[in-house]
């Protein structure tokens, strides 16, 4: 599970690897969480979102507490996701994460090694309120952990290798021909390590 992560982006960074977006620079958050506002890469779009993901079907919006993550071996099963995994693709930035030990229950904070930025793969929902207004929301996709990670937790969000992002954007690829890009990190990228809070 991905429950917080941070956002304290270099935004040169951010300029060089996406040279075709309208980039601005983000506010600094060192604990992002659910139902918080991020903006969102797509295709050739940058749109503010909330984290939570609620089903443009939906009656409500309890479903955004919910659905923070999306579990990759069940996309194409789950009707909150099965339709949006073709066309509503999405990079959620970061420069790294947080997880709890399962077994001492102490934080970590997991980032790249050589790379100031993290692009989680995500899905985008756009959901209409009672007052028919266009709410955005996404989730973060969710793997088994590398074995880096699985010492402390068994599911980590998946990051996307560099060079990735333009085919995991374009809604012209279907989901059957990117679907390899889903996969854990290799452990030689990341490290992590103990925090006290965050």
């Amino acid at each position: 599970m991905c429950g917080r992560f941070s956002v304290d982006i270099d935004d040169e960074e951010l300029l060089h690897r996406f040279p075709n977006h309208n980039v601005q620079p983000f506010q600094k958050v060192t604990n992002f969480a659910p139902t918080m506002e991020l903006p969102i890469f797509l295709e050739k779009d940058v749109i503010n979102m909330k984290w939570g993901l609620i089903p443009h079907w939906a009656k409500d919006s309890t479903f955004a507490s919910k659905l923070i993550n999306a579990r990759s071996e069940t996309l194409l099963e789950k009707a909150s996701f099965k339709d949006l995994v073709d066309t509503q693709r999405c990079l959620v930035i970061s420069n790294g994460f947080y997880e709890w030990d399962s077994k001492s229950k102490k934080p970590y904070f997991i980032h790249s090694k050589d790379n100031p930025l993290m692009n989680y793969c995500g899905l985008y929902s756009i959901w209409m309120d009672n007052n028919f207004q266009s709410i955005l929301t996404f989730t973060i996709i969710t793997i088994e952990a590398n074995n880096t990670l699985s010492k402390i937790h068994h599911r980590m969000p998946v990051i996307l290798d560099e060079g990735n992002e333009s085919r995991w954007l374009d809604p012209n690829n279907n989901f059957q021909s990117i679907k390899e890009l889903i996969k854990p990190i290799d452990d030689s990228k990341i490290e992590m390590y103990q925090i006290d809070l965050i």
